[in-house]
């Protein structure tokens, strides 16, 4: 089994090279717009694309244009702690958060909104104990994001976003205590 950062890494390498398949990114797309015409809901939250991850942005302002009661979110960090979701328009001003990455002003104005779906972008993903897992960067805001909002009764649905071939095969990887399952997987 790799470690863990070695299992990142190999994923981030093979992720670049995958995202420059315009196929790929494609039928990533088509299967993208697929689920957003079945479901029915007011928030969806998405995230800015780094580090070659799919760009899910284009097709959600979509979505949310084909309706003034549907609003599009975007995660805002604060380190160490569950990721906040704010409502962002195309457009709107936005600021660097810790990590560098583009996120919504949240304040008294601005108030944080609880989605009922949040996107999330995978660097792999895995199948274990027949439910569907990914794995990112390390930093937990997701799993922390997703068992608060559980914890707290929320209905909030985890859909990931990835690549076919990033599964991760059983025994090179497996979830952790602090894992959140996802409800479902975006794949191409």
């Amino acid at each position: 089994m790799k470690t863990l950062n070695s299992l990142r890494q190999h994923l981030l390498d093979k992720r670049l090279s995958l995202n420059k398949d315009l196929s790929l990114r494609e039928r990533l797309e088509d299967g993208l717009i697929k689920y957003l015409e079945k479901i029915d809901v007011a928030t969806l939250a998405i995230y800015w694309p780094i580090n070659s991850e799919f760009d899910p942005r284009p097709i959600a302002l979509d979505w949310v244009r084909k309706s003034n009661q549907k609003k599009l979110l975007l995660p805002a960090v604060k380190i160490g702690q569950p990721l906040l979701f704010g409502e962002w328009h195309d457009g709107d001003k936005l600021i660097k958060g810790p990590q560098g990455i583009p996120e919504p002003i949240i304040n008294d104005q601005n108030k944080s909104i609880t989605p009922e779906i949040i996107l999330l972008p995978c660097l792999g993903w895995a199948r274990h104990n027949d439910q569907l897992w990914r794995i990112g960067y390390g930093g937990g805001y997701y799993d922390r994001t997703l068992a608060m909002l559980k914890s707290a009764n929320h209905s909030v649905k985890a859909v990931g976003i990835a690549y076919q071939d990033l599964k991760v095969e059983d025994g090179a990887w497996r979830p952790q205590k602090h894992d959140q399952a996802l409800d479902q997987l975006i794949c191409a």
